[in-house]
């Protein structure tokens, strides 16, 4: 005969499922969580740093209705093999690049110092280093299998936090339990918990563009009924339309300066940061300017696809069209949505700041979180038997060696030298190299928390020094920076040291075993 459960042993059962799929789940995609989340504070602050990494932006940003444009562009233009329309000027102070590039879908782009008028030379290549850690935040490095894991890890955490937050409101957890098991668990929810609204939003758009990217080509071809897979086909005449052909009138004719064509256009839409000019037909009585940018009075809908724009005529300054925020097709709006609430893009510093803490805080929560699970696995042994686990292992490599190894890539930015053929395979190949280093000396070192506050001794060591292999191979000083007003780029060496800092007290409190751990845990947490 058997026994018929009551309510409260269903409940239970229930509650048991609940915590042991969330645990499996949590586990089997915590490294890629941490990965996301570690790179993703880099990519939060990559306009800031693909300034610091390059010699040819040290310098300061020009005030763009002061420059004069005729010095830098007539040159270009004048060049038989550079194409005379729809040429695109990138003003000084877009993403906090201090250079005035002027550029062509056909052509290389060409740099220029506004404040000298100077043309530079561009490290492409040869300095990547904001861009890797960008790409290492999505799985770019692993192309599309990469998109795709790191697309279904964001689905993943999804189900993860929503499901934890079902635990939080169902389950009626104590927070007093005096063990590290409970101290773990207690600030592995409440800060997931508190930081439930931003990290959901980040984490969904996340998954909308990753796995958006993968599955757009069979969803096209579906909806396209075999025609193409390719989405851009149909979706960019939308989103970004091609400018209007406009005849040319063979009549030379002299161009207001670009300077006042902006204060003209800052006149007509005072809430736009122009960003951007669009040189058409130049020199030619028929000649305007397109001059968008983005308008911060209206963030989530502009910026990306959605550009708010003014076209002038460039003989004398006459309004042609006024193109607000509001004046796009909807579907251009909500694209322009998905795309700010992951990528920030238009946020002020403090912002950008923000929510490198609110992510920096959720690395912490995600930390615990697997501490938990290897400290269940450890209460099988004794406190004076060090804990041999193969998931431990790998976490220490892949949550705390990847410190040490993302400060020899800041350091390598400013040792290796800047002609060196093939620079920034090396500097990535060397990342990973050092990286997966921490991997075996994590499994040589029977201590684990030995282990941990080596790679921190040395990450500390690593960040402190890039600043000061900085300063040497730039040849700026932190004075010479603040006084010259590159505080974009001071701002990138105050932070390495100080997380330098930081990652040497930490290094320096952490106890060397299982036993000293527990009393430590039991103090501050």
């Amino acid at each position: 005969m058997t026994h018929k459960l009551s309510k409260q042993e269903k409940n239970k059962i229930f509650k048991q499922k609940l915590q042991r799929v969330h645990a499996t789940t949590g586990i089997s995609f915590s490294l890629l969580m941490y990965m996301a989340l570690f790179f993703g504070i880099f990519a939060i602050l990559l306009p800031f740093i693909q300034v610091w990494e390059k010699p040819s932006r040290h310098f300061k940003t020009a005030d763009i209705t002061k420059i004069d444009y005729s010095s830098m562009i007539d040159p270009v233009i004048s060049d038989p093999d550079f194409p005379k329309n729809n040429i695109i000027i990138t003003l000084p102070g877009y993403q906090h690049d201090p250079v005035l590039k002027i550029s062509h879908q056909f052509v290389e782009p060409i740099i220029f110092n506004p404040n000298n008028s100077q043309k530079l030379e561009n490290e492409g290549d040869q300095s990547q280093l904001a861009n890797f850690l960008n790409a290492m935040h999505y799985g770019g490095p692993l192309k599309s299998f990469g998109y795709t894991i790191f697309g279904f890890m964001a689905v993943a955490v999804m189900f993860l936090v929503i499901g934890g937050l079902v635990q939080v409101i169902t389950i009626k957890y104590k927070d007093n339990g005096k063990n590290n098991q409970s101290k773990f668990s207690k600030w592995h929810r409440k800060i997931f918990t508190w930081l439930f609204p931003p990290f959901i939003i980040i984490t969904l758009t996340g998954a909308m563009m990753n796995i958006g990217f993968i599955g757009s080509k069979p969803m096209t071809y579906i909806a396209s009924k075999g025609e193409s897979s390719e989405i851009w086909r149909y979706v960019g005449p939308v989103l970004y339309p091609q400018i209007a052909h406009i005849e040319r009138a063979n009549e030379s004719s002299t161009m207001l300066p670009i300077s006042e064509l902006i204060k003209k256009a800052q006149i007509i839409n005072p809430n736009v940061d122009f960003q951007k000019l669009t040189l058409i037909n130049w020199n030619d009585s028929s000649a305007r300017v397109k001059i968008e940018g983005y308008n911060p009075y209206m963030p989530f809908l502009n910026g990306i696809s959605n550009r708010p724009s003014v076209t002038l005529s460039a003989k004398d300054g006459t309004l042609i069209e006024d193109k607000r925020v509001l004046d796009k097709h909807w579907s251009s709006l909500v694209y322009d949505s998905i795309y700010f609430l992951h990528l920030l893009f238009g946020v002020d510093t403090a912002t950008r700041l923000l929510i490198s803490l609110l992510m920096l805080t959720s690395t912490f929560a995600l930390g615990f979180g697997v501490l938990l699970y290897l400290e269940k696995k450890s209460r099988k042994f004794p406190k004076k038997i060090p804990v041999y686990n193969w998931m431990g292992k790998l976490s220490l490599s892949v949550m705390v060696g990847v410190i040490p190894s993302t400060g020899l890539l800041f350091l390598l930015q400013w040792i290796l030298p800047f002609d060196l053929q093939d620079r920034f395979i090396w500097q990535k190949g060397l990342f990973f190299v050092f990286w997966l280093s921490t991997l075996m000396w994590s499994f040589y070192r029977l201590e684990s928390y030995k282990a941990a506050k080596e790679f921190l001794l040395l990450g500390s060591i690593l960040f402190i020094l890039s600043p000061l292999a900085h300063f040497y191979g730039s040849g700026f000083s932190p004075e010479s920076l603040y006084k010259e007003e590159m505080y974009e780029i001071l701002s990138v060496d105050i932070g390495l040291f100080l997380f330098g800092v930081i990652l040497f007290i930490i290094s320096r409190i952490l106890p060397k075993n299982r036993e000293q751990i527990e009393i430590f845990w039991k103090k501050r947490l």
